[in-house]
């Protein structure tokens, strides 16, 4: 049981070590959004009011198996979002997740960039 809680305050310590909160907003409406960056990279953002709204959005950065990195976002409210960046002997590419498509050839062309 010691060492559990141990554990648990621990873990508490590194959370609230790695935790930016900033408020706006004065008496009796205020909004609070907390960030915290994990070990591993992922973002966890979360805003909250004073008259119980709570919005969260977290979002994962990961290695693309052939080379490349692809940043995954998701909130409370169903929303998603990804965007996938590579470069490979053409030139460098991203795409996300509603079928945008941009490419910069090694020539210095540009396709698909709005």
């Amino acid at each position: 049981m010691y060492a559990r809680s141990l554990l648990l305050a621990a873990a508490m310590a590194v959370w609230t070590s790695n935790v930016q909160a900033e408020c706006v907003g004065d008496y009796p409406y205020r909004v609070c959004t907390d960030t915290y960056t994990a070990p591993n990279g992922d973002t966890h953002i979360r805003s909250y009011d004073t008259s119980g709204n709570t919005y969260t959005l977290d979002t994962q950065t990961r290695a693309l198996p052939g080379g490349g990195t692809e940043i995954r976002s998701h909130d409370n409210q169903g929303n998603s979002y990804s965007l996938k960046s590579w470069c490979d002997s053409s030139g460098c590419t991203s795409r996300d997740s509603m079928g945008n498509s941009c490419t910069i050839t090694k020539s210095g062309a540009i396709i698909g960039c709005k």
